[in-house]
């Protein structure tokens, strides 16, 4: 059986409504990670300080047949489409232990 790993970066604060989009049975688990953006029109300076935007990483575990759907529900419920909303990409995974 074939897995794919989902993984959705967006801006603090908008993940919430993303992992409830995602959230469906054919979704083994979701993980939210905290994180930094680093791209390079995201960083601005306030007083000569850098502001690094904070971001949160969504991290699905799918069997690849259901992979394009949660995707579909992820993309629109972020608006991952439009530039500047966040990024969205599968990897495929090879072996997954712990899970049934």
């Amino acid at each position: 059986m074939n897995h794919q790993l989902i993984v959705t970066v967006v801006d603090k604060g908008l993940i919430d409504r993303v992992f409830e989009n995602a959230r469906c049975e054919e979704a083994y688990c979701g993980t939210i990670v905290a994180g930094r953006g680093s791209g390079m029109h995201e960083n601005k300076k306030l007083f000569n300080l850098a502001l690094e935007p904070e971001k949160e990483i969504l991290l699905v575990l799918a069997q690849e047949q259901h992979s394009k759907k949660i995707i579909n529900q992820i993309e629109e419920a972020g608006n991952i489409t439009a530039p500047g909303n966040g990024i969205l990409f599968g990897l495929n995974i090879k072996r997954v232990h712990g899970i049934q």
